[in-house]
C-alpha cells in the first residue's frame, strides 16, 4: 500500500489541472452524445433528407473524432506537452464549431448549450497565463 502511495504523479497547477479536468468531462459528455444519437441516427437521417442528412453524418463523424482527441490531450496535460495544448485548442475550436452550428441549426437541444458552455470555459482557460507558463514556459 505504501508502494501505491509512493508513485502518485506531481500536482498540477490548479488551472491546469482545472482545464484537463473540463477537457474529460466534455469528453464524457460528449460520448453521451453520441450515445443517444447513435439511436436516433436512422431516424433523423431519413427524416432530414439528401442534404441535411450528409450534414448529420459529418456533425456525427466530427463528434465521434472529438472525445478520441480531448482524451489524448488530457493525457498530455499530465504529462506537460506542448502538443497537448495545442491540440486541446483545436478541439475545443471544433467544439465550439459544431455547438454554434448545432444551437442555429435544427439540433437545437440542452446538449449542445452546454457543451458550449465547457468548452467556451475550457477555452478561456487554456488561455489564462498559468496555463500558458506550464506547458510554455
Amino acid at each position: 500500500m505504501h508502494y501505491i502511495l509512493a508513485m502518485t504523479k506531481p500536482e498540477l497547477p490548479r488551472l491546469v489541472e482545472q482545464t484537463r479536468a473540463l477537457l474529460l468531462l466534455q469528453m464524457y459528455m460528449t460520448l453521451l452524445v453520441l450515445f443517444f444519437m447513435t439511436f436516433l441516427l436512422h431516424f433523423l437521417a431519413n427524416a432530414m433528407g439528401g442534404t441535411s442528412g450528409a450534414r448529420f453524418y459529418v456533425t456525427y463523424t466530427v463528434l465521434v473524432c472529438i472525445p478520441i482527441v480531448l482524451g489524448i490531450s488530457a493525457m498530455m496535460f499530465r504529462r506537460g506537452m506542448a502538443l497537448g495544448w495545442m491540440l486541446a485548442l483545436v478541439t475545443e475550436l471544433a467544439t465550439l464549431a459544431v455547438a454554434i452550428k448545432s444551437i442555429a441549426g435544427q439540433f437545437t437541444g440542452l446538449a449542445a448549450i452546454i457543451l458550449l458552455v465547457v468548452g467556451g470555459y475550457a477555452t478561456f482557460n487554456l488561455f489564462r497565463p498559468e496555463v500558458r507558463r506550464h506547458f510554455f514556459g
